[in-house]
C-alpha cells in the first residue's frame, strides 16, 4: 500500500521556542525564524522599546512613585490620585492608535507619533533633573507643605509625560506587529512572547536599582537613568526601523 505524502512537510510553521536541551542552537533558530517573519529592524526596535521604555523608564517612574512621595510627605489618598493620573495615558491607547491610523504625518502613520512621544518623555525627564539638580526640590521641602504640594504636582506631570511615551510606543508597536501577524499567520504568537520577554528583562533590572538608590536618596541618579532610557528608541525610530511604506 502506498503511503501518502506528508503535505505539511514544507508548510511554514511558528518559530520553535528555545529548549533547555539545546539552549544555544534552539535560541538561534528561534530568532532566525522570528526575523524571517518580522524583520530584524522591527524586532530590534520592539526589543529596545519594551526593554528600555515599557519595562525601563515607565517601570522606573511607577516604582519610584511610592518612595518619592513618602519622602515628600504626601498622604496616601493623594498618592492614589497621583498614581491614577500617571496611568491615564494607558487609557488613551485606543485613541492614540486610531489617530495614528486616520491622520498620518508626512505619509507615516507611526514614525512621527513615536518621535513626538519620545520628545514628550524627554521633556518630563529633563524637568525632573532640573528640579533636583537646581535644589528646587529641597527648597520646596524647606518652605513647607504648600510648596511641597506644588512640587509633587510638577513631578506627577513629568511622570505622566514618561507614561505617555511608553503608552504611545506600546500601542504603535502592537499595531505594527498585529499587521505583520495578519500577513504571516504561521508566525503564531511568538512575537508576543518576544515582546513580554524583553519587557520583563527591563523591569527586573530597573526594580533592582530603584530600591537601593531611592533608599539612599539618590533620586537624581534615577532620573538620569530615566532620561537615558527615554532617549534609546529615538534613533531607530528616526531612521525607520518601524516598517512603513
Amino acid at each position: 500500500q502506498k503511503i501518502p505524502a506528508d503535505n505539511n512537510a514544507d508548510t511554514p510553521h511558528a518559530p520553535h521556542p528555545p529548549t533547555w536541551r539545546h539552549p544555544i542552537s534552539s535560541t538561534r533558530t528561534y530568532f532566525s525564524e522570528l526575523s524571517s517573519f518580522f524583520g530584524w529592524k522591527f524586532l530590534s526596535w520592539l526589543a529596545i522599546e519594551q526593554c528600555c521604555i515599557s519595562g525601563g523608564a515607565f517601570a522606573l517612574v511607577m516604582a519610584l512613585g511610592l518612595p518619592l512621595f513618602k519622602e515628600l510627605g504626601i498622604g496616601a489618598s493623594r498618592q492614589q490620585l497621583y498614581m491614577s493620573m500617571m496611568m491615564s495615558p494607558w487609557a488613551m491607547k485606543p485613541f492614540i492608535g486610531v489617530a495614528s491610523d486616520l491622520f498620518p504625518i508626512m505619509g507615516y502613520n507611526k514614525r512621527y507619533y513615536a518621535l513626538y512621544s519620545i520628545l514628550v518623555g524627554l521633556i518630563g525627564c529633563s524637568v525632573l533633573l532640573a528640579l533636583y539638580h537646581s535644589g528646587a526640590a529641597q527648597n520646596a521641602v524647606d518652605q513647607g507643605q504648600t510648596a511641597v504640594q506644588r512640587l509633587a504636582d510638577i513631578i506627577v506631570i513629568c511622570f505622566t509625560f514618561v507614561s505617555y511615551e511608553a503608552a504611545t510606543l506600546d500601542i504603535l508597536g502592537e499595531g505594527k506587529y498585529s499587521e505583520l501577524m495578519r500577513l504571516h499567520p504561521e508566525s503564531g504568537s511568538s512575537i508576543i512572547s518576544f515582546k513580554f520577554g524583553w519587557a520583563l528583562l527591563g523591569s527586573i533590572v530597573i526594580q533592582s536599582l530603584v530600591g537601593p538608590l531611592s533608599d539612599a536618596g539618590y533620586f537624581h541618579i534615577l532620573f538620569w537613568i530615566a532620561l537615558a532610557l527615554s532617549l534609546t528608541p529615538f534613533y531607530p525610530t528616526l531612521v525607520g526601523w518601524i516598517p512603513e511604506r
